[in-house]
């Protein structure tokens, strides 16, 4: 793994080519400047290595990228260390399942020096970068300004997923309706789960970013205010989770109403035709019991008059149970 290095300052984002600690002195050698070092996926060595490297004393490989299950904000002697779980959604080839994940992120930063260490979020990280770039002037807030770049692309990446989840659901329920499709339980348990799962991951970054935003921690009035933006698109983005758990569940239930209405029109059917069997079942039974005294066995219209008598009775049923509605 080799890390990317990138010298930060007030309208300067650029990828250094100098060694580790070259690059740093030079960095904090500038006016305002910074460096900013990126690790994707590094290994526990590749991790010691580094942090020997650039001096942070106390990072602990296990403690940041294994164990940390939430959202965070700490304080590690002068070192301010972020914590965020950015979502990932991705479905499978049929494109009719998908599934959520998490990549822990973790920002560790200094007055000099941002380390950002993740596990496989190139692509986020990639769309950081773009943000810096086309607001260069976030960077003269100082070291906190990639810390609110990366949560404010985990929020956009939120709210995409959230309007991705959406659309799956309004597919759901359009199939719901239409009797034509296969059963869309299973669909509608899947995305249940997803829904239940995104609430899991984003509801302990609100605290998170409501602290940030309303300075109860100690960070740059330029960054609190940015942080104040990202807290209403968070804001936003709670919101349509919760629009989207209610939805999802009235579809459940719209489902569930459908197949037991089914369920309740199948049993009428077969308890409409249990009954048409009954009456000639009784009839058959009472002319099978060969009593001595039966005048009906020694009559010549005797067979078909029960046949007759079946096929009357069956008909009266029949017609009943027509009108009532059960068959």
């Amino acid at each position: 793994m080799t890390p990317t290095t990138l010298t930060c300052g007030p309208g300067r984002l650029e990828e250094s080519e100098a060694e580790l600690e070259a690059a740093l002195r030079e960095a904090t050698e500038t006016p305002d400047g910074f460096m900013w070092i990126d690790l994707s996926s590094p290994s526990r060595e590749e991790f010691e290595t580094i942090t020997r490297r650039l001096r942070l004393e106390g990072l602990d490989y296990d403690e940041l990228l294994r164990h940390r299950a939430r959202h965070a904000v700490d304080r590690s002697g002068g070192m301010r260390i972020f914590a965020f779980k950015a979502l990932e959604r991705r479905k499978t080839e049929s494109d009719t399942e998908s599934s959520l994940s998490t990549n822990q992120i973790v920002l560790c930063v200094t007055e000099g020096l941002v380390l950002t260490i993740h596990d496989g979020a190139d692509a986020l990280f990639a769309e950081v970068r773009h943000h810096i770039r086309s607001d260069i002037g976030c960077l003269e807030a100082g070291p906190f300004a990639i810390a609110h770049v990366v949560c404010d692309e985990v929020i956009a990446e939120y709210d995409r997923i959230a309007h991705e989840i959406e659309s799956d659901i309004i597919e759901v329920e359009h199939e719901v309706f239409d009797r034509e499709t296969p059963d869309p339980l299973e669909a509608i348990y899947t995305l249940k789960r997803e829904v239940l799962f995104f609430r899991r991951v984003e509801d302990p970054l609100h605290p998170v970013v409501t602290d940030l935003a309303r300075g109860r921690i100690e960070i740059n009035k330029h960054v609190r205010e940015r942080f104040q933006q990202s807290l209403h698109s968070l804001d936003r983005v709670d919101t349509t989770i919760d629009s989207l758990n209610e939805l999802i569940t009235g579809i459940l239930q719209a489902h569930l109403a459908q197949v037991a209405s089914q369920q309740n029109s199948d049993m009428r059917k077969i308890s409409s035709l249990a009954a048409l069997i009954a009456v000639p079942t009784m009839i058959a039974g009472i002319y099978g019991m060969n009593f001595t005294h039966m005048p009906e066995l020694k009559w010549v219209v005797g067979y078909p008059g029960a046949i007759v008598l079946m096929a009357v009775a069956c008909f009266i049923v029949y017609r009943m149970l027509k009108k009532s509605g059960w068959l």
